[in-house]
């Protein structure tokens, strides 16, 4: 790519070529006269008036082109007129300049062809304008010139005007073909530094900088030439894209010094490019020289003044090319080397950014303080830059502003990059720092505004968030844009509650408040209206000021009872009307929620929240003792809430009120319809039994029998224990029908033979105390047939006994062997049995007479013995089946056999014819049969002593046996008995419990 230094004089060097070709076309145009003396003082144009201007400007054009068309048509006919004559040359001359200057009329045309004014005004002339066909008629007319009048005097202008047509058509090639003919065949004209320049220029735009720097070097040849000075600025851009920018610097180095020589001698002005030349050089020292030594170099080449504004532009090129650090280098010395310097505010703006660009961005911040430091009305800068005030206070002012947009830039930049990468803080650091710079200058209007809330957001996100609540509290003061002031007092709101965090001192409430007014007031429908109120309230609640957060509370539940904070407003109202203990307000406060409420869930819980407060001013009551009004409220309470949770509570209260009220009666009946209402309830069976026990305490035992029987149905671990004594009631009521049924139906049940027995026992005693001797035989048949035990075994061992007592031994000794052989009487009812067989051989033992004949001594005796071993055996077997009772009775059958068998011996008649010597020894023979057997008959004795004093026996035996025992043992005893009855049936008393 080709590089060309491209400055306002150098690029329109063309234009210098109209003074080659001939009169300024200014000439051929009206003077601008005084206003007042000619009409052209209304084609003035006149600042401002785009719309008149334009159409001036057009009348002007207008008026030209129609002097310019009278000039071609004019000299048109002269050429004619003087054809073949000396005057033809000059005349074609003069008409291809006509042409060249009628090209840049028709340009104008061409350039305005879209203006409605042209368009409207000159239709024609803007359609049919052609600037190309007016060069190319210059041209075509140059070149008759050459051909047609070679020996024309100023056939070195005809050429190169004529190159310079073809330069315009664009066709180069014929163009350089034709300054190559001025060079070569006019080498003496004026115009060959020119035509050397044009060469250049057409050779630098196709890339042969070899053939266009020779060109370039050529003009040096001609130092009074007007394009001496561009010669050598060429040059040194043909070196810069030939890549030797080394000796490019030293051109323009060259064209610097020709320009000062140019100034110092006041040659043209229009010569001096010393100006263009420092401008460029900054380029061609970027890549030849270090950045370290820019200050010197150009101050020795721009001098002390101009030197800034080149290092300025030395700064920018490096920026341009990213090389930052060298562009800090190079302002680094700018602000050591000139602290004086207007540029200084631009300077210190570019040594932040360039530090930015290095991501150093600490090093950034402190160039930013120290940029605002000389934006100080105090700088050392200000005081040094000018001594007028005005002049100053416009210096700082501006100065401010750079400052301002730098940081502001900063701010923004570093912020955003921190969001994209929150874990590099350095962003944020310096973000925030940056923002406090701009901030520190006072402003307003939204920019102000929304920059201020960027940097409250950015502290807020930093968690600074008292400090951010500061930011955000200014920006909704500054009258912004409304969003933002908005956002802003909101802002400020939530961050001081962040930075409180739970603990809020009454500086931070004050604040709170204060800045809460201030959001209701600008928004007073605002967006967080409710959480403002909401906290505001919460914040009371929280210190215990709860005379006002109830109203808020109350209000705020009201207002936005589908919201997340109004249900939550409400909860909290009923939780300080919970803290007071106003039952009654809760109560009614639920009652209206769960009404208003749409939320099924939620109008449960108020209805939960309702009845829990509704018991709980009964309850409180209650406590106080306001017994009646408490039992009043119970009673409410359970008419209008038959199903809640409290119900059975409120129940159980009612009844307990009624006792305390000392109404028995009705107590009694609230017991038993809580139980009848809350079957399941823990206290169901407590309640009827404190019913019973009131009713029986009251002696009324129909009701204790009714309510006990309902007992019976709900403890169904002891069912039976209570029917047996819903019987007893009846019984003792008079109400045998019920008694009997009740008894009739436990023995059905699964009891253990004493329980069976005992309720027989009560059978047997209402049928023998109220029944008839028919009841009382069918009872014993059914007792019988259905084998009920123990009864059935006892009517069983009592028609033995019976037989035994109407003397039927051998019946009942048979009967009663064929009863022992069955398996389903009882031990004791065997032992019976056995003692009736064991009295029939008693019997039979005692009846056995012991008197005989010589000869049947021994036969007599034999028998005795053996019906004392039967007797023996059947009483011993009585005692074995463990009756205690019959047991006794057998020891004391068995001491009486042994006690009359050795009675009977020794009382036994000695045989008739039996001698006096042989009777003595009869009776000693018997005397030692005897001695054992009283021995036996004392041990038996005592064991029946012993057997008696291990039971409880209540009937004396066992004191008329020790008497017997002492007697026999020849003891002297005092006998001391107590009569002792067995008690009959007795109902029990019920407990306050189970």
């Amino acid at each position: 790519m080709i590089r060309w230094g491209c400055s306002g004089r150098v690029c329109a060097y063309a234009l210098t070529l109209a003074v080659a070709i001939g009169a300024d076309l200014a000439s051929a145009k009206p003077k601008r006269a005084d206003k007042s003396s000619t009409p052209l003082a209304d084609l003035q144009l006149v600042e401002g008036d785009e719309k008149g201007n334009e159409m001036k400007s057009l009348k002007i054009e207008l008026l030209v082109a129609a002097s310019e068309d009278k000039a071609i048509d004019q000299a048109k006919r002269l050429i004619k007129k003087h054809k073949g004559t000396a005057l033809e040359p000059d005349l074609h001359f003069r008409l291809a300049e006509l042409y060249m200057r009628k090209s840049k009329t028709d340009r104008f045309f061409e350039v305005h062809r879209e203006s409605e004014t042209v368009v409207r005004l000159a239709p024609r002339i803007a359609r049919l304008s052609s600037s190309r066909k007016s060069v190319l008629s210059a041209a075509e007319t140059y070149s008759g010139i050459q051909k047609r009048f070679p020996s024309f005097p100023q056939m070195d202008l005809v050429v190169f005007n004529h190159a310079f047509a073809r330069q315009i058509l664009d066709q180069e090639r014929e163009a350089e073909a034709l300054y190559q003919v001025l060079i070569s065949k006019f080498s003496r004209s004026n115009l060959v530094p020119d035509a050397h320049l044009a060469v250049g220029e057409i050779a630098f735009g196709k890339a042969r900088f070899a053939v266009a720097l020779e060109h370039f070097n050529a003009i040096q040849k001609y130092p009074k030439s007007r394009v001496y000075p561009y010669g050598l600025y060429k040059a040194a851009w043909t070196y810069y894209n030939m890549r030797d920018a080394k000796r490019g610097l030293a051109k323009l180095e060259e064209v610097v010094a020709f320009g000062r020589y140019v100034a110092e001698n006041k040659i043209e002005a229009r010569l001096d490019l010393r100006k263009e030349a420092l401008a460029d050089m900054t380029l061609f020292y970027e890549d030849v020289l270090p950045s370290s030594g820019a200050y010197a170099y150009f101050l020795a080449q721009a001098g002390p003044i101009e030197v800034g504004p080149i290092l300025l532009k030395m700064s920018g090129l490096y920026e341009r090319h990213s090389r930052f650090n060298d562009q800090r280098v190079v302002l680094d010395e700018f602000v050591s080397k000139l602290p004086n310097s207007p540029l200084m505010p631009k300077v210190h703006m570019d040594l932040v950014l360039a530090y930015d660009q290095l991501r150093q961005k600490d090093n950034a911040v402190v160039r930013l303080e120290n940029f605002a430091k000389i934006c100080s009305s105090q700088s050392s800068w200000l005081r040094g830059v000018s001594k007028n005030p005005k002049e100053v206070s416009t210096f700082a002012a501006d100065c401010t502003t750079e400052l301002n947009a730098t940081s502001l830039r900063l701010a923004k930049k570093w912020l955003k990059a921190w969001k994209k990468l929150p874990a590099d803080t350095t962003y944020a650091d310096a973000s925030e720092k940056a923002f406090a710079i701009f901030l520190r200058t006072p402003g307003s209007g939204a920019d102000y505004a929304e920059s201020r809330f960027a940097y409250a957001e950015l502290l807020f996100a930093r968690k600074k968030f008292r400090q951010a609540s500061v930011e955000y509290a200014a920006v909704s003061k500054s009258g912004g844009e409304v969003k933002v002031s908005h956002d802003a007092s909101y802002g400020a709101l939530i961050s001081l509650e962040k930075a409180v965090g739970e603990k809020w001192s009454t500086d931070d409430e004050k604040n709170f408040h204060q800045l809460a007014q201030v959001y209701l007031a600008q928004n007073p429908n605002g967006q967080y209206k409710m959480d403002i109120n909401y906290k505001m309230a919460l914040l009371a609640y929280e210190k215990e000021r709860f005379a006002e957060a109830a109203p808020m509370f109350l209000q705020l539940g009201r207002d936005y009872p589908k919201h997340e904070k109004g249900l939550k407003s409400q909860d909290l109202y009923l939780d300080i009307l919970n803290i007071k203990k106003d039952y009654v307000g809760i109560r009614d406060y639920a009652r209206e929620l769960m009404v208003s409420t749409q939320d099924v869930a939620r109008s449960q819980k108020m209805r939960k929240l309702f009845e829990q407060a509704f018991f709980l001013q009964a309850q409180y009551l209650e406590e106080k003792a306001q017994f009646k009004e408490a039992l009043a409220e119970y009673s409410s309470f359970i008419k209008q809430n038959a199903n809640s949770e409290f119900t059975e509570k409120a129940t159980w209260n009612a009844m307990q009120l009624h006792y305390k009220l000392e109404d028995a009666w009705n107590g009694s009946r609230a017991a038993e319809d809580f139980a009848t209402r809350f079957p399941k309830s823990p206290q169901a069976i407590n309640a009827l039994l404190r019913a019973a026990q009131t009713f029986e305490q009251m002696a009324q035992l129909g009701e204790a029998a009714r309510v006990v029987e309902k007992l019976a149905g709900l403890d169904t671990k002891a069912t039976q224990r209570w029917l047996e004594l819903a019987a007893d009631f009846h019984a003792l009521s008079g109400s045998t029908a019920k008694a009997q049924k009740l008894y009739g139906e436990l023995r059905t049940a699964d009891l253990d033979q004493k329980k069976r027995t005992q309720l027989l026992e009560k059978i047997n005693s209402m049928v023998q105390m109220h029944g008839t001797e028919t009841a009382k035989v069918e009872l014993n048949r059914k007792l019988v047939e259905q084998g009920i035990q123990p009864y059935a075994g006892d009517v069983k061992v009592k028609a033995v006994e019976d037989m035994l007592q109407r003397g039927n031994q051998t019946e009942a000794f048979n009967q009663a062997r064929q009863y022992l052989g069955s398996s389903s009487l009882s031990r004791n009812q065997k032992a019976k049995l056995r003692m009736v067989q064991a009295k029939i051989l008693e019997f039979e033992f005692r009846n056995q007479s012991v008197k005989s004949r010589v000869d049947r001594v021994a036969t007599v005796l034999a028998l005795k013995t053996e019906k004392l071993q039967k007797v023996q055996e059947a009483l011993q077997s009585v005692i074995k089946y463990g009756d205690p009772s019959v047991s006794l009775e057998a020891f004391e059958k068995l001491y009486s056999c042994y006690n009359h068998y050795v009675t009977a011996l020794k009382e036994m008649p000695i045989p008739a014819g039996v001698s006096e010597p042989d009777a003595q020894a009869f009776r000693s023979e018997l005397e030692q049969l005897v001695i054992p057997l009283e021995e036996k008959s004392v041990d038996t004795l005592a064991q029946a002593v012993e057997f008696a004093r291990k039971q409880t026996f209540l009937d004396g035996r066992a004191a008329r046996l020790e008497a017997m025992l002492a007697k026999v043992n020849q003891q002297s005893t005092v006998e001391v008995m107590t009569a002792i009855t067995r008690p009959g049936v007795v109902v029990p008393l019920l407990a306050g419990g189970r």
